[in-house]
């Protein structure tokens, strides 16, 4: 039987920023990462998705360049 992971966007500042982070976490598990969450299921993109909503990885945006005044 399937596990479901009930997904509530409020805990979610960036959907698309979700969506990034759980793929790039459920590639490494697939990879032979360790899970940081026992949800129930061996299925690494729903490990990935409980580990994001559960804040159980961190990630690191890149900071925006400035931009320089020609005068």
């Amino acid at each position: 039987m399937d596990q479901t992971i009930n997904i509530s966007y409020d805990n979610i500042e960036n959907r698309f920023l979700f969506v990034l982070l759980s793929a790039k976490r459920a590639l490494q598990l697939q990879k032979g990462a360790r899970p940081r969450e026992d949800v129930g299921t061996k299925k690494p993109t729903m490990v990935a998705m409980a580990e994001a909503l559960n804040d159980k990885i961190g990630y690191e945006l890149p900071q925006k360049k400035e931009k320089r005044s020609s005068r």
